[in-house]
């Protein structure tokens, strides 16, 4: 054909144009029946079901951009807590954590106490974002030295505490926190940050996976202990670190709760145990569901700040995980 001069195109004739327009409708109606469902599938919104046992991380639809089709790119979600460095532990499944990747306390997980005093230390539990802050995958507990009215009573400390009451609660596992102590060797006199366990019932038992009281005696170990009643009959051990101290960087803190025993460790060193030949009411004590405390309180048994105690402190916390078996 080169060389010849295309042939014009051939007028419509009248008598095709219906024909034409029927064809036309019925393409129209075959590609709208073939198109609308993957519309409508990519633009559905996701639906997590979590049970109480799994955490479950979703990437927002929105940000989804079908291969081959220009868009923007989302940013890569954090990973499931399951799979997280750490998480993943011989004989254990993760039931439970929080890595605080948010902008803010997850009120899914947390209780935050609000204009609570309490007879065992000198500060004012608030909800406040100047005490309690999530950010860089961090949440942090700040003490501040700071009066204020607490439910009536005079405080010249505020502090945070965060509680699972309600929301969550375990009998038996393996607790872990990763956190940093604010406590210096001269500047944290009356400084005492805690993660810890009570049980749902609000009667005895006490499990406290790490305590790190400030001060020039205590600063260099980490506590544990369990009580039965705050008469108090309980046990405990401060466990000195071999070198460095709890506020020289972030530490591992975990307690393994079992039928008739309790581990615990520190950077994955066992440091201490209880069972039934130790304490005597241990069944009595721990046969029953816990849920989890994680507080910054200032003043108590240990002594009030002094002149020297710096403030504000923080003390910072990298995750909190539950296991079970």
């Amino acid at each position: 054909m080169t060389g010849h001069p295309p042939s014009p195109p051939d007028r419509p004739v009248a008598g095709r144009r219906p024909v034409l327009l029927v064809v036309l409708v019925v393409i129209l109606i075959a590609a709208t029946a073939v198109l609308l469902p993957r519309v409508a599938g990519e633009m559905a919104p996701t639906v997590v079901t979590a049970t109480a046992d799994t955490t479950v991380t979703a990437v927002p639809t929105s940000a989804a951009v079908r291969p081959g089709h220009a868009g923007p790119v989302a940013p890569p979600a954090p990973p499931p807590p399951a799979d997280r460095p750490g998480t993943r532990v011989p004989g254990w499944r993760l039931v439970w954590s929080d890595e605080f990747d948010g902008t803010a306390v997850d009120r899914s997980k947390w209780n935050v106490r609000d204009g609570e005093p309490r007879d065992v230390d000198l500060g004012c539990n608030v909800d406040d974002p100047a005490n309690v802050l999530v950010g860089g995958g961090v949440l942090t507990l700040r003490a501040q030295r700071r009066s204020t009215v607490c439910a009536g009573q005079p405080r010249q400390y505020t502090e945070g505490y965060l509680d699972t009451i309600g929301k969550a609660s375990f009998r038996y596992g393996r607790f872990e926190i990763r956190a940093e102590s604010p406590n210096g060797p001269t500047d944290s006199q009356g400084l005492w940050p805690a993660f810890w366990l009570r049980p749902d019932d609000g009667g005895k038992g006490e499990i406290d996976v790490v305590e790190l009281p400030g001060g020039t005696a205590h600063h260099r170990a980490a506590t544990q202990a369990v009580f039965y009643d705050y008469r108090p009959v309980k046990q405990d051990q401060r466990w000195e670190f071999p070198s460095g101290y709890p506020a020289d960087g972030f530490h591992t803190y975990t307690t393994e709760w079992e039928p008739g025993v309790l581990r615990w460790y520190v950077d994955g060193r066992l440091v201490w145990q209880r069972d039934r030949r130790t304490t005597p009411w241990f069944d009595e004590a721990f046969d029953k569901p816990f849920n989890l405390r994680l507080n910054f309180q200032v003043g108590g048994w240990l002594g009030a700040p002094d002149a020297a105690t710096a403030f504000p402190a923080d003390f910072r916390v990298d995750h909190v995980r539950v296991w079970q078996r």
